[in-house]
């Protein structure tokens, strides 16, 4: 999913500045480089340990 968002992106920043609109580039590269940082399509509730892991030892 992550591909065809930058696909999307790439797409339409080389749109933009193919009819000489910068800044509407920039802001969506922008936009973009925000999502990554924050990525809020992670699931937050994800858990960390592995069966193995969460077992208990005795």
């Amino acid at each position: 999913m992550s591909k065809a968002i930058a696909l999307i992106v790439g797409a339409w920043a080389m749109y933009c500045s193919m009819i000489g609109s910068y800044d509407g580039a920039v802001a969506i590269l922008a936009l973009y480089i925000l999502a990554v940082v924050l990525d809020p399509f992670e699931l937050k509730h994800k858990k960390d340990t592995t069966a193995a892991n969460s077992r208990v030892h005795e």
